[in-house]
C-alpha cells in the first residue's frame, strides 16, 4: 500500500512538471480568410506576404474603411500529454497574446512617436490541446497585427528610410493550463504600406447599394486585395491576380 502511494505521488509530480520544450508553441504560417471570414488551421494554403493601403476608401475616400492590418496566423503546439487516471491534462495551452515589434526590411526598430510603443502586445484567442502521438496540434486565429492609430507614423518613418515595406515580428505568449508561461518562436510577416494602391477606382465614381454591401462584407476592407471598378460594377480581385 505504501508503495502504490509512492509510486502514485511520483507519477503526479512528474506529469506536473514543465517537461515540454521551450518551443512549444510555434506561429508556422500566415492563412487566408475563409468565404465566412474565419481562418482554419486544417488548409494547406499560405500567403506569403501583406498589403495594408492606409488610405482606403473607394471613390477617393467616399466610402473610407481603413482599420487595424489584421494578421491570421497559423499556430502550432508541441506540449505532450500529462494526463494520468488521477490528474486532468495540464498542457492543454492557451494563447492569450501576440507580442509584436514593427521592423524595417533592414531588421531595425521603428522609430515612432513616444506615444506610439513599438514593442506592443495585443490579445488574441486560441486553444492548441495536448498532443499524445507526437503530432503537434493545430489552430488559427485573427488580432490585429498594426493597429490603425499607427498608420501614418509607420507610413513616415518607412518613407524616411526609402522603403515601403514593414515587417511585423510577432510571438505568441499565452499558458499551459497547468500554469506554465511559454512565448512562442518569432514569426516574420512582410506588408507592404501603401496610400491608394488597393482602390482601384477612379475619384467619384458611383457606388450601387450591392458594391457598397460587398465591401461592408469584406473579411478586412484595405488590406491584402484589390477592387476593380468595371463598367459591370465593382469586381473582388484576389491579390495575386492584381500584382
Amino acid at each position: 500500500m505504501h508503495r502504490f502511494f509512492i509510486v502514485a505521488l511520483a507519477g503526479l509530480m512528474v506529469a506536473s512538471c514543465d517537461r515540454f520544450p521551450d518551443n512549444g508553441i510555434q506561429v508556422s504560417g500566415m492563412l487566408p480568410f475563409e468565404d465566412d471570414c474565419t481562418v482554419d488551421p486544417a488548409t494547406n494554403l499560405r500567403r506569403s506576404s501583406g498589403v495594408w493601403d492606409i488610405e482606403f476608401g473607394l471613390g477617393g475616400g467616399v466610402f473610407a474603411l481603413n482599420g487595424d492590418y489584421i494578421v491570421t496566423p497559423l499556430l502550432e503546439g508541441y506540449f505532450v500529454s500529462r494526463a494520468l487516471e488521477i490528474q486532468a491534462e495540464t498542457n492543454n495551452f492557451e494563447v492569450t497574446n501576440f507580442d509584436i515589434w514593427l521592423l524595417s526590411p533592414d531588421d531595425q526598430p521603428l522609430v515612432l512617436p513616444d506615444t506610439l510603443p513599438n514593442p506592443f502586445r495585443v490579445p488574441a484567442t486560441a486553444v492548441l490541446p495536448a498532443t499524445e502521438d507526437g503530432t503537434p496540434s493545430s489552430a488559427a486565429t485573427g488580432a490585429t497585427g498594426i493597429p490603425v492609430a499607427y498608420a501614418t507614423a509607420v507610413n513616415d518613418a518607412l518613407a524616411a528610410l526609402n522603403f515601403n515595406q514593414v515587417i511585423v515580428d510577432m510571438k505568441a505568449v499565452g499558458e499551459t493550463r497547468g500554469g506554465f508561461t511559454q512565448i512562442s518562436n518569432s514569426f516574420r510577416w512582410p506588408v507592404r504600406v501603401c496610400e491608394g494602391c488597393l482602390d482601384l477606382c477612379a475619384p467619384g465614381t458611383p457606388l450601387t447599394e450591392e458594391e457598397l454591401q460587398l465591401l461592408t462584407d469584406a473579411c478586412a476592407p484595405g488590406q491584402d486585395g484589390f477592387f476593380w471598378c468595371s463598367n459591370e460594377g465593382l469586381i473582388p480581385v484576389p491579390m495575386e491576380d492584381a500584382n
